[in-house]
């Protein structure tokens, strides 16, 4: 699943919770964020609930391409699992 815009704040979460859920009917997904230069908590929030959703179900759940300012956001909120090693 790409994500095309380059913020995602509250405003978005709506929207995005309809994707991630439409997301849930196959075995895995994988969430390419190289356009995404910012998020906000919401944002992470969401990302948190959909892994946990997908580990419920015993699927698999990633985050690819994320820049460094971005990668930071994530370790700040103690959330590497969310995220695929960059390399």
């Amino acid at each position: 699943m790409q994500i095309e815009k380059s913020e995602l704040t509250i405003y978005d979460v709506e929207s995005l919770h309809k994707q991630l859920l439409e997301e849930l009917k196959n075995d895995s997904l994988i969430i390419d964020m190289k356009n995404v230069n910012k998020l906000d908590a919401t944002i992470v929030q969401l990302l948190i609930s959909t892994q946990k959703s997908f580990q419920e179900s015993s699927k698999s759940f990633k985050i690819t391409n994320i820049n460094d300012e971005l990668l930071e956001v994530f370790k700040g909120y103690f959330c590497n699992t969310l995220i695929e090693e960059q390399v």
